[in-house]
């Protein structure tokens, strides 16, 4: 049995097709779990249309996605949470299959599936040489993947025995960007994915969901980069390295992009906790870009133009 956690807000032209590929699934022993997140239009309206006495709607005052998921594993009966987001989709056989997968790997408890990114006139389908081969089922270094690709879980595409959330604590409430992947470090740390390479989850990239981004404030960051530093204290010795290559990348370039958006005090906190996730050589030239009187992401930005 699952527990299949959306959240809600503000999805009102999508969340009946989100609904109906679970409805659809061809295992059925799942409740769904609908948290909506103070929504302003008319999804709640449009949940409430469904006759399913799997469906339950929880709703919440407006509190972001972090609470909206953690408050549906909080309701959740089953020991196996799915997440799905309210504007994407699972193929029918999404539950079967993570269901068998979970019967085949009795002692794991994450496991994800391909996915498939969708836009407006195209799609594109996640894919890798450290996965599985297409069609294949097996269990994947979340790390090594990271060092080189974008991380092998997504919000849509991720099943988890309920207990590890609450060893690991959850989603962390206060962030707004990156929330996901913070958790994902979190839960990788503890268990590595079982990863079924069969394109079962469709995630929904939208141009709101660009328009929308906005800035990745100090306060998000410095919560992401302090996750980053306990998990690397957690590692192998191997698991450093790899985690070492996705940190050079990650830190480094995201802190060139938003330091100027920051405050003197805010930049040097970023700073202290971004010195420590980095090579030698990534450490001088973000000391080197910290120093520099002018924005140079900004320049380099327009340059491209």
């Amino acid at each position: 049995m699952i527990s299949v956690v959306i959240p809600l807000y503000n999805k009102e032209g999508f969340i009946a097709d989100t609904i109906r590929s679970v409805l659809h699934q061809t295992f059925d022993r799942f409740e769904i779990i609908v948290v909506d997140d103070g929504s302003l239009d008319a999804s709640a309206e449009v949940v409430s249309q469904f006759d399913d006495p799997r469906i339950r709607v929880v709703p919440i005052a407006h509190s972001g996605v972090s609470v909206a998921r953690n408050t549906g594993m909080e309701q959740a009966t089953y020991n196996w949470i799915a997440f799905l987001d309210a504007d994407d989709w699972w193929a029918p056989t999404f539950l079967e299959e993570m269901v068998k997968s979970i019967d085949a790997y009795p002692l794991q408890k994450i496991f994800a599936t391909g996915r498939t990114r969708v836009f407006s006139d195209t799609s594109e389908r996640y894919k890798h040489r450290y996965l599985p081969m297409a069609g294949k089922t097996g269990i994947v270094n979340y790390f090594k993947i990271i060092s080189k690709y974008l991380p092998p879980i997504n919000a849509s595409n991720v099943v988890v025995e309920k207990s590890l959330f609450y060893e690991i604590g959850k989603f962390r409430k206060d962030q707004t960007h990156y929330e996901d992947h913070d958790l994902w470090l979190r839960l990788c740390v503890k268990q590595p994915v079982v990863f079924v390479n069969k394109s079962l989850s469709f995630y929904r990239k939208t141009e709101e969901d660009s328009a929308s981004g906005g800035v990745y404030t100090a306060s998000d960051f410095c919560t992401y980069l302090s996750t980053m530093v306990e998990v690397n204290d957690s590692l192998s010795e191997e698991n450093k390295r790899y985690f070492r290559k996705y940190t050079n990348r990650f830190v480094f370039l995201t802190f060139l992009k938003y330091n100027w958006e920051y405050t003197f005090s805010e930049r040097s906190k970023v700073y202290a906790l971004a010195r420590q996730l980095l090579t030698f050589r990534r450490r001088l030239a973000l000391s080197f870009f910290n120093a520099l009187p002018f924005n140079l992401y900004s320049i380099l930005k327009r340059g491209k133009r």
